[in-house]
């Protein structure tokens, strides 16, 4: 059951939402809690309902170790707790990685293991780390066995998260019953779920088909042109955007509706001008995470400039590789801790100095090709597939023009086919849906120069974040609950459900 699916708007969020705000009417809290556990559970088991079991028994072990660490402070107790959520995470995502790599290392012909991978593993596995180190580090109180399973199982951000935190998140659960504007709750709620669905539906739904297109011709061995290529890549570049924070926008907003607030996930990341302040900006729970449970426990930049780069890069090339088991991930991450490196470097030596709008826009345009880059491998399904991209963005695949542009041999002073140059560009994409590529203007012109969702709602209170950008300084263009908004953003949703095209999984529910 997928939050963009008519099942999920009009049966499953309705009758869920429902039963909640009559318990919590009844002041019957306990009972409302129990609601949203119970729907959470078939929120879940919707998917392949035996993963259930995973998720059980791994909520389970997890609580009960806790209240162990809590009993007795043991470093035993949580290298235990840490190596069970590994172990599971690594015998489902990585058991069949780690044959293949020694079957062809070794030569052996070991069987793989074939197991489907658990949604949303990768993500209550770092949740529940979490929680037992703050345990063991003092830091984490004595949570109600209820409680801490409405922590892990709650639905808006059980999938593809945020990666929640227990103490951003169990105060607000056990505060449940106390009162609340139901009505800015849900105003508000639905305000930031209909944006969300807008950029999963209109925008990165869109997008897939030419990265689609491009990328499996590549798989299957062409090189494609300049064009073809940059189009590839770029529609892939914002389809990942607009489908990860469109779903982090959703549970942002979902969350609002029960009266919780989740922590935010993006602020605009292709904004930045620097590698390091996409990463501020990019799956923001998770580079928090990577930074206070794996970075500063290694040393942090406390100890050296080696070790500091050290820790950078053991940090991203782990990150590439919890995204997804294979070379391609690990490749993503090293590129970015190349990255990450060399702008730090510079900034310690303090060059190169971008000013004015010049200079900001060739940092930005550094930024933008680096990450690209990076995201062939993210999206390749292997490496040869990565290179033929990369060589068609070079343009070893030839120069293809659309055909309109034919006018311009005539006006050229060397004829262009003489240079390499021909024309009927554009045919690796999909014939039949060349009219959404409009989607891929107006999804830069969204990226770079409108507000993201937790600063067009600024002031009410959307989600944990605080320090989001400055904000809309026209007054008019601000969000109100107001009727006319109310109007606009009904009129979106009416657009949402009748463009839908497919129910497409979101890309991070492989991870």
């Amino acid at each position: 059951m997928l939050f963009s699916s008519f099942g999920f708007i009009f049966g499953f969020l309705p009758v869920t939402l429902g039963g909640f705000l009559f318990f919590r009417h009844c002041n019957a809290m306990q009972a409302a809690k129990l609601w949203l556990i119970a729907a959470s559970t078939v929120f879940y088991g919707n998917f392949i309902p035996v993963h259930l079991l995973v998720l059980g028994l791994s909520t389970l072990a997890n609580f009960s170790l806790g209240r162990l660490l809590l009993r007795r402070r043991s470093a035993v107790i949580l290298a235990s707790g840490v190596a069970l959520n590994l172990g599971v995470l690594t015998v489902f995502k990585y058991a069949d990685f780690i044959v293949g790599n020694i079957n062809v290392l070794l030569g052996t012909s070991l069987p793989l293991a074939g197991f489907i991978l658990p949604l949303a593993l990768s993500f209550f596995t770092f949740q529940k780390i979490a929680y037992l180190v703050d345990v063991y580090r003092g830091g984490a109180p004595r949570y109600s066995f209820g409680d801490f399973v409405l922590f892990v199982v709650y639905f808006p951000q059980l999938i593809a998260g945020p990666i929640v935190h227990h103490r951003d998140i169990m105060p607000q659960i056990a505060a449940m019953g106390q009162r609340r504007d139901v009505a800015t709750d849900l105003t508000v709620g639905s305000t930031a779920f209909v944006i969300g669905l807008f950029k999963k539906l209109a925008i990165a739904d869109s997008l897939s088909v030419y990265s689609d297109s491009v990328f499996g011709a590549a798989t299957g061995g062409a090189t494609p042109d300049l064009l073809s290529a940059w189009v590839g890549v770029l529609s892939f570049t914002l389809q990942i955007y607009f489908d990860f924070s469109g779903y982090s926008d959703m549970a942002l907003g979902l969350s609002r509706m029960f009266g919780i607030r989740l922590p935010v996930n993006f602020l605009s990341p292709y904004k930045a001008t620097s590698i390091i302040d996409f990463w501020r900006r990019w799956h923001i729970t998770l580079s928090e995470f990577l930074r206070l449970y794996l970075y500063v426990p290694l040393g942090g930049n406390r100890r050296g400039l080696w070790r500091r780069y050290r820790n950078l890069w053991i940090v991203m090339l782990l990150g590439g590789l919890w995204h997804g088991a294979g070379w391609t991930f690990v490749v993503w991450g090293g590129l970015h801790a190349f990255y990450l490196s060399v702008n730090h470097t510079a900034r310690s030596l303090g060059w190169p100095r971008f000013s004015g709008p010049a200079g900001r826009l060739a940092a930005w345009l550094v930024t933008m090709l680096a990450v690209m880059v990076a995201w062939v491998f993210f999206r390749a399904p292997d490496g040869a597939t990565a290179l033929r991209m990369l060589a068609g963005m070079a343009g070893q695949g030839g120069i293809i023009l659309p055909s309109a542009a034919a006018a311009l041999n005539a006006l050229a002073p060397v004829r262009l086919d003489v240079l390499g140059v021909s024309f009927g560009g554009l045919h690796m994409l999909d014939v039949t849906a060349r009219s959404q590529l409009l989607w891929l203007p107006a999804g830069l012109v969204i990226c770079l120069c409108a507000p993201n969702v937790a600063d067009w709602l600024r002031g009410w209170n959307l989600s944990l974040r605080r320090d989001t950008e400055s904000g809309l300084s026209a007054w008019w263009l601000r969000w109100q609950p107001t009727l006319l908004w109310g109007v606009a953003i009904s009129l979106l949703l009416a657009f949402c459900v009748t463009y839908q095209q497919n129910t497409a999984p979101f890309l991070y529910f492989q991870f």
